[in-house]
């Protein structure tokens, strides 16, 4: 039995239209990868980062404030903001390792890949 023509006309235009979608969502993710990954977007985040994490408050000194106290342990204080800049640091490395490669498992099949190439070309070249 044949279809009604305009029941035809219908279809056609569903299937055009979630090709459409289909294309249009995959070059929007495209574009936002690419917008999340670039250099501009980085150094905001950092920013961002910095100032939530407290790096542009003010801090009073407290041995001046109470002198009866006593001062807090430099040390301590400035292995606390080592390991913050660290955190920071490794959490802007992981976005820029899944923005490029999808996953932490993608950059090691990645750079497994050039060592197998390194190596073969470094074979290759002594024979």
């Amino acid at each position: 039995m044949p279809l009604d023509p305009e029941i035809d006309k219908v279809e056609e235009r569903i299937v055009r239209r979630r090709h459409e979608l289909t294309r249009v969502t995959q070059e929007s993710s495209r574009r936002a990868i690419e917008a999340l990954a670039s250099p501009k977007a980085l150094l905001g985040a950092a920013v961002l980062g910095f100032v939530a994490g407290g790096g542009m408050t003010r801090r009073h000194d407290d041995a001046h404030a109470h002198p009866g106290r006593r001062r807090h342990d430099t040390t301590s204080a400035r292995r606390a903001k080592r390991t913050g800049v660290v955190g920071a640091l490794m959490t802007g490395a992981m976005w820029l390792v899944r923005a490029r490669f999808g996953s932490p498992a993608g950059l090691a099949h990645y750079l497994m890949s050039r060592r197998r190439q390194a190596t073969s070309a470094r074979q290759g070249w002594h024979r």
